[in-house]
């Protein structure tokens, strides 16, 4: 028994032996000589504020409650992914070889020592690391620095070089209007031609309505829109502008007006003139709150000026399926079918003629796919056929309420006019999205006549 023990004893000291040394202690020898092996020998968590200097430019960005700022030349907030980019190369660039101290007078053979391109990183127990960036190497892809502190020559790797050459622009935000997209409770969009307002009547369901065109919002069209807002970048900035400078954003060609949170604040993204230069087109912007003045591209203007209809939810009819008691369709094209309660649905006029739950689902599918592709204004309404429609379709909710629309005349293309049946509005609906209407009213009388048979 006792000898039992001791070999149960042994085993386990073993056990602890070779998990301690060999797994605990690998994983420790190697970060010890990762450390070692590294440029900075710092991480992430110890860095207190960095400074670039690339020539006459001097960049310094410093951390506060974990989120990085810049403080010179201006007080600007950071692009994170860039910045946490930058950090990364610093916490992991490496020691390739140590060349030693060099002569004062030889530094200029690495381009060391009147290069103008330096990297000086502060901790937060107040130690600071200085490097000079010189010359790439005759091998690919290495670099000589120059270690202030212990004036030593190294060479490590090129990506440093690419980090500390960054420009102001590269380092900055360059969102032009910051918010969260949850927090929108109004979206307003000022152009010469309109002025829309789009409201967020039901958060939890995120129910839109333009209320400044008494119309239903597409919940996606809507969510794709803030969601470009909040993800188009300045392709310049103006720092500290004048007078001369801020006329440029004086009358706007289109503004946006977000009403956000709880306390219902108002932020604005106003776009100005327009800056030609040879091809290209920009615009000036201004976001409120905000102290500069930046320029968009062409495109990114266009894209936010949107028509109310680029929202508007394009069904024709808004019901609820499980209300709807009976459906005529008429016109060119006739069906009728009744809801008879617990019974399913029958053909009206013929209740032996059942029709198959899928075959409803086809059918209120196939309504609900005719939806207006383009909208009208101000056209003569009797060009579109409406007083002798095409097709005509009617639905009864359980209130014995009518709702529906009406097909009119081709346009000669690949469309018809539409027009919903408690709407001014006349919108154009694809043939494509009506012929699967009519087949299908086709394939149902079809029924009907097999089982007449």
């Amino acid at each position: 028994m006792r000898k039992t023990f001791i070999l149960f004893f042994i085993a386990i000291s073993l056990g602890l032996f070779v998990y301690f040394y060999e797994i605990v202690g690998d994983k420790k020898r190697e970060e010890k000589k990762n450390f070692n092996e590294s440029l900075f020998k710092i991480k992430n968590d110890d860095i207190k504020s960095v400074i670039l200097t690339n020539n006459s430019q001097i960049i310094k960005y410093e951390k506060n409650n974990d989120s990085w700022k810049i403080t010179k030349p201006f007080n600007l907030s950071v692009d994170k992914n860039i910045v946490d980019s930058q950090i990364s190369v610093f916490e992991n660039s490496k020691i390739k070889r140590i060349i030693g101290q060099v002569d004062e007078s030889k530094l200029k053979n690495y381009g060391l020592g009147v290069s103008n391109t330096e990297v000086l990183i502060e901790t937060f127990k107040g130690k600071k690391i200085n490097f000079e960036i010189g010359y790439e190497s005759a091998s690919r892809g290495d670099l000589f620095v120059y270690d202030k502190d212990s004036n030593s020559v190294i060479l490590s790797s090129n990506d440093l070089k690419v980090q500390v050459q960054k420009k102001l622009f590269e380092l900055r935000d360059k969102k032009i209007i910051h918010f969260d997209k949850s927090n929108v409770n109004e979206l307003t969009i000022i152009t010469e031609n309109d002025s829309i307002v789009i409201e967020n009547q039901d958060k939890i369901n995120q129910l839109w309505k333009i209320t400044s065109h008494n119309l239903f919002g597409d919940n996606s069209q809507i969510d794709n829109y803030l969601a470009s807002l909040n993800r188009y970048n300045a392709i310049g900035f103006i720092d500290n502008p004048g007078k001369n400078e801020k006329s440029n954003i004086k009358n706007s060609s289109i503004s946006i007006i977000l009403n956000l949170g709880p306390d219902r604040t108002n932020k604005t993204l106003s776009i100005g003139k327009s800056k030609i230069l040879e091809s290209d087109t920009s615009h000036y912007g201004f976001e409120t709150g905000k102290s500069n003045i930046f320029l968009i591209s062409d495109d990114d203007k266009k894209a936010m000026m949107k028509n109310y209809f680029y929202f508007q939810d394009k069904k024709l009819i808004n019901y609820d399926e499980n209300d709807i008691k009976e459906i005529n369709i008429l016109g060119s094209y006739k069906l009728s079918v009744i809801n008879e309660d617990t019974l399913g649905w029958y053909i009206s006029l013929d209740s032996t003629i059942k029709l198959e739950k899928s075959d409803m689902n086809r059918l209120f599918s196939a309504i609900n796919g005719i939806k207006s592709v383009e909208s009208l204004q101000n056209e003569d309404q009797e060009l579109f056929g409406f007083n002798e429609p095409f097709i005509e379709v009617l639905l009864n909710n359980s209130k014995k309420n009518k709702i529906g629309f009406r097909i009119g005349n081709s346009d000669n293309s690949l469309n018809r006019y539409v027009k919903s049946n408690n709407s001014k509005r006349t919108y154009k609906a694809t043939n494509n999205s009506i012929e699967r209407l009519t087949n299908l009213i086709n394939e149902i009388k079809g029924l009907e006549n097999k089982e007449e048979l």
